[in-house]
């Protein structure tokens, strides 16, 4: 090989290494198969190793603006993994963290820690936000196949003469094909069941028990349904 050879070789290397430097986010994002699982975002800025995501959403569910980057060791795996963080340019957001693998027909949240507005996904019930420590959550198909880690759901106000103020929390785990939240508060007199199917529905099973003379009458115009000593509903929806 001689010295021209060599030269031409080495030009054509550096340009593969640019071009996959500078490879944009966007291109990675559309060509990792997120989209067919209900992610999607406003638009993707950047290199596929230090971009950002804008208002990135997991069906309805607003994430906000990610900062994002591919994962080598994924590659490596032959997963498509892209580490995120909440964006550090919006002021005012709460800290988000975790990374989105697709592989297959295999999608997966791994080592989430932070906060998520559910917006009106439970309506009528205050719900702000849901807090993760450590979630893991996968699913295969249509099946959950793995899910761990700590979560609390943050209600807004009182219900009721009930103060939830410390939310209510739980443990993730796979139920059949499922993801199943069960959720207890810090007195045990409530509790909720949040059912999450692959296919994006969920369903919501509420109960408060204690509650003060003629909290009845008013839970039940929010669509509460007594149920032995406590009132009960449940609501159900689709991400």
């Amino acid at each position: 090989m001689n010295r021209t050879t060599r030269r031409a070789g080495l030009i054509v290397l550096v340009l593969i290494i640019a071009l996959v430097l500078l490879l944009p986010l966007r291109i990675v994002f559309d060509m990792s198969g997120l989209g067919s699982r209900g992610v999607s975002a406003r638009s993707v800025e950047g290199s596929v190793w230090s971009g950002t995501i804008r208002d990135l959403r997991l069906g309805r569910l607003s994430l906000g603006d990610m900062d994002a980057g591919l994962s080598a060791g994924g590659l490596l795996r032959g997963e498509t993994v892209l580490a995120m963080t909440r964006a550090a340019d919006i002021p005012g957001q709460p800290p988000l963290a975790f990374d989105l693998a697709r592989s297959g027909d295999s999608i997966a949240m791994r080592g989430a820690s932070g906060d998520i507005a559910t917006a009106d996904l439970f309506a009528p019930l205050p719900l702000r936000s849901v807090t993760l420590d450590g979630a893991n959550i996968a699913f295969v198909g249509r099946r959950c196949s793995a899910a761990s880690g700590a979560v609390r759901v943050n209600i807004e106000q009182s219900l009721f003469g009930i103060t939830l103020q410390r939310g209510l929390t739980g443990t993730l785990r796979c139920d059949g094909d499922d993801l199943l939240i069960p959720l207890r508060g810090q007195s045990g007199l409530e509790q909720m069941d949040i059912r999450i199917t692959g296919a994006g529905r969920y369903t919501a099973d509420f109960t408060l028990g204690g509650l003060a003379g003629g909290a009845g009458a008013a839970l039940s115009a929010l669509g509460f349904r007594q149920q032995g000593d406590a009132m009960a509903i449940r609501i159900n929806g689709r991400f």
